[in-house]
């Protein structure tokens, strides 16, 4: 019911002033990024027929490195690729993991998420000394802004965007892509044919990690301007709602990942609102941060059935 009440204050608050939807619309660009970008890798990913649930770990890592190392070097651009890194590195690691190694690639991803909460948790403490979160210590350190008539957007905006035209061409229009999809769709034909499917396969989780990396970089550099062992806040998981949402098409991904992005900045600007006050107390705070898990599960549940994905994704492959 409250849920409701805050839904209907919502709409009358942006149709009183038509402007504040514009300026929410605008937010929900930066709310989509992490989602979008950890979204489209997962496409990647299983586009090649790894399933990593790891991307929540990654993320987190990612934007934890990153931070760190645009400290230590005084650039952005370090860190943001330090991010970059630190996702292809992990994912690297699960991508061998599940390929040549056999392993199994639900255990591998949990794996990941675990080890990134316990790193992170530590290294705030021992570097910073912060038990909980660690601040930006300069806001030069940021990641540049492209200002419009109502609020500032990321280039990583634009880069998130482009990304996923450019995955779906990839996939559908070149021949490593054409690769990719073999091997995700059925490998032991794609092996006959002399296609390296454990080549592959680890290539796709680099990239996918990659993309995953970027959005963690985001995340502390671009967004929120903060490292927290909590940072992330489900993000990787509900990228994986998207990549359920999209049946593994980049281009609906990004769609996807826009409607949450828009339900978490409409969740922040409801916690903050003067008006809400009466409503979070009666809590009406809860109901906020459960948000956009709600829309994703509401989501799921409307289209459960309706997409159809290849029975070896998430399934080892060994050679015959």
């Amino acid at each position: 019911m409250i849920l409701c009440i805050i839904l209907i204050f919502v709409v009358l608050s942006f149709k009183i002033n038509p402007r504040g939807l514009a300026y929410l619309a605008l937010l929900g660009l930066q709310g989509m990024v992490p989602i979008a970008l950890a979204a489209i890798g997962e496409v990647f990913n299983e586009r090649g027929g790894l399933c990593n649930i790891g991307i929540e770990g990654t993320m987190l890592l990612s934007s934890f490195v990153s931070i760190y190392l645009a400290e230590v070097s005084k650039s952005w651009l370090v860190g943001v690729l330090g991010g970059i890194g630190t996702g292809m590195l992990i994912s690297g690691i699960f991508g061998i993991t599940a390929t040549y190694g056999k392993g199994d690639q639900l255990i591998a991803g949990i794996g990941v998420n675990i080890l990134a909460l316990g790193f992170v948790a530590y290294y705030l403490m021992e570097i910073w000394h912060t038990p909980g979160y660690h601040l930006l210590t300069s806001s030069n350190l940021k990641i540049p802004a492209i200002l419009t008539p109502l609020t500032s957007l990321s280039w990583i905006v634009f880069v998130t965007i482009g990304a996923s035209f450019a995955v779906n061409f990839i996939l559908n229009d070149t021949q490593f892509g054409m690769r990719v999809k073999a091997t995700g769709y059925n490998p032991f034909i794609a092996d006959v044919s002399g296609i390296n499917v454990y080549k592959i396969r680890t290539i796709a989780c680099i990239i996918g990690g990659a993309l995953a990396g970027l959005g963690g970089a985001y995340m502390s550099l671009g967004w929120l301007g903060l490292s927290a062992k909590d940072l992330i806040k489900g993000r990787g998981f509900i990228a994986l709602a998207c990549v359920v949402f999209s049946g593994l098409d980049p281009i609906l991904a990004l769609e996807a990942a826009y409607l949450f992005g828009l339900f978490d900045v409409i969740s922040l600007w409801l916690q903050s609102a003067p008006w809400a006050e009466v409503l979070m107390a009666r809590g009406g705070r809860f109901l906020c941060l459960v948000l956009p898990y709600v829309a994703v599960l509401i989501t799921l549940t409307v289209l459960r059935g309706e997409r159809r994905f290849s029975k070896m994704i998430g399934e080892p492959y060994e050679r015959g």
